[in-house]
């Protein structure tokens, strides 16, 4: 097998001064086996209490990484890459959603998944 680590820039949404990212901000489609090993996000301001959810067709797989400090990214880590959290695997084709809970108007989000994926070349 030839496996690759790629990274998925977490895309930056402008909500607008009166509306808050919330639910399923950005979506997108898995275009091959996935499995997700680092995340890192954070907000383009200070919000407490801030967190970003992914999902997985709609079931979450990796909740609360902390998206509250600009300064300091929040990072949620697999066994292997410096952290202690499982693995997490999405199949080709799966819908992939982000969703920013108890966020503030206005505050945007940005950060990276890093995912391997075997080689989808022959």
């Amino acid at each position: 097998m030839n496996e690759r680590l790629v990274c998925i820039n977490l895309p930056v949404v402008y909500p607008g001064a009166s509306a808050a990212l919330g639910a399923d901000y950005a979506t997108f489609y898995a275009p091959c086996d996935l499995t997700i090993v680092y995340v890192s996000a954070a907000p383009s301001a200070d919000d407490t209490g801030a967190t970003l959810d992914i999902e997985d067709d709609g079931t979450a797989v990796i909740d609360d990484v902390d998206v509250s400090d600009a300064d300091a990214p929040g990072t949620w880590k697999a066994t292997g890459y410096g952290g202690s959290e499982t693995p997490v695997t999405i199949a080709a084709g799966s819908k992939i959603s982000l969703t920013a809970a108890t966020i503030e108007n206005g505050v945007q989000i940005v950060g990276q998944i890093w995912a391997l994926t075997a080689s989808v070349f022959s």
